[in-house]
């Protein structure tokens, strides 16, 4: 349960950081929209990855006993 709030707590922070400076700051005014967009879809891809794995994480458990 520790490494699940982990790990949702940890993409909350790579989203915070990810829209409110990194988008704004630094991929905007260098690529424009179309880096913006990019930025996001690519957060959104690996927030489904990182919570996919949990899934995983607990499936393997439950194999083991």
């Amino acid at each position: 349960m520790k490494k699940t709030i982990l790990r949702i707590m940890g993409i909350g922070i790579f989203h915070a950081v990810l829209y409110l400076y990194v988008v704004p700051f630094v991929i905007y005014p260098q690529f424009g929209k179309n880096g913006s967009v990019f930025s996001v879809i690519l957060a959104i891809i690996i927030s489904i990855a990182v919570l996919g794995t949990m899934g995983l994480n607990k499936q393997k458990g439950d194999k083991n006993g």
